[in-house]
């Protein structure tokens, strides 16, 4: 096993979205996370639904990290915090460098269920954990 395999981890943040963020700025998101994510190794999934962001990042424990702070810099997005941090031994979400779910195109009936919406600040990191394998499913079987 490598090192970068032995090294790896999940982390799971929610943020507010910049009230002047346009649907031009969450596609260059996108692009610029899947460009910079396949370079470093990492994997994710991005929720977005106009109002906050939601996102899981897998990979090399030193490059999530420096991922997140730089994250947490963007001005697109206020208000990070950290919902879970887990070092694991694999990726969950291999299938992409990062891939996008904007709500409420996607159906959230698990957490429609728990909190009435999306509303990312009230999840515990296994709702967050959950919601994620829940988009993970829909978007497989979407493509």
């Amino acid at each position: 096993m490598s090192t970068s395999e032995v090294n790896l981890c999940r982390l799971i943040y929610f943020s507010s979205a910049s009230p002047e963020l346009t649907d031009n700025d969450v596609d260059a998101i996108l692009e610029e996370a899947i460009a910079g994510n396949e370079l470093r190794g990492i994997t994710g999934l991005l929720a977005y639904d106009d109002f906050h962001f939601m996102q899981v990042l897998e990979g090399n424990e030193d490059a999530v990290n420096n991922l997140y702070f730089r994250i947490a810099q963007d001005p697109r997005h206020y208000d990070v915090k950290l919902v879970h941090y887990q070092k694991v031994q694999e990726h969950h979400f291999q299938e992409w460098s990062m891939a996008l779910a904007r709500l409420p195109e996607v159906p959230g009936r698990y957490i429609d269920n728990l909190y009435g919406g999306f509303e990312p600040q009230l999840f515990t990191a296994d709702d967050a954990l959950k919601y994620f394998d829940m988009l993970r499913h829909y978007l497989q079987q979407a493509a």
